[in-house]
């Protein structure tokens, strides 16, 4: 049997219901993989009410509502690229993602789920919507900072 409770940082995690651990040696349950993935969630969904479109991030960042595009290039006929906005900025807590410890963006996608990917990658593999047109966030931030 297990319970959820929430957490500080609002995570809803899950426990042994006698004991209230998320690693129970007593009743054999283990809750941790699931409850890192919620932390991480919860995290990214903090970060993403953290901030209203048009804000400045750090230095050398792009703004809040910006949108953004990794180019599918899977080889499907028609593609499929990856658009969203970014929401806000956070570390990367789950420990089973590629990106963990990285200063990453909050992207909502068009489904509205939240994904992290790193600050430097968006610069360097995503564009930026200006105008109606996708230009490479690298050439973007060149404008900007210059």
């Amino acid at each position: 049997m297990c319970d959820t409770v929430k957490t500080s940082s609002g995570a809803e995690i899950t426990v042994c219901t006698p004991h209230q651990l998320e690693m129970c040696h007593r009743c054999g349950m283990c809750f941790v993989d699931m409850n890192n993935e919620a932390r991480a969630e919860a995290q990214m969904a903090k970060a993403a009410k953290q901030h209203e479109d048009g804000d400045p991030l750090d230095p050398g960042q792009l703004r809040v509502g910006t949108e953004v595009r990794m180019r599918d290039e899977s080889g499907r006929n028609p593609p499929k690229p990856l658009d969203g906005r970014i929401v806000g900025v956070t570390e990367e807590i789950n420990e089973e993602s590629d990106f963990c410890g990285e200063t990453c963006y909050v992207i909502k996608l068009r489904d509205n789920s939240l994904m992290t990917y790193p600050v430097d990658w968006v610069h360097e593999e995503w564009s930026v919507k200006i105008d109606g047109h996708y230009i490479a966030a690298s050439k973007v931030l060149q404008l900007v900072s210059s």
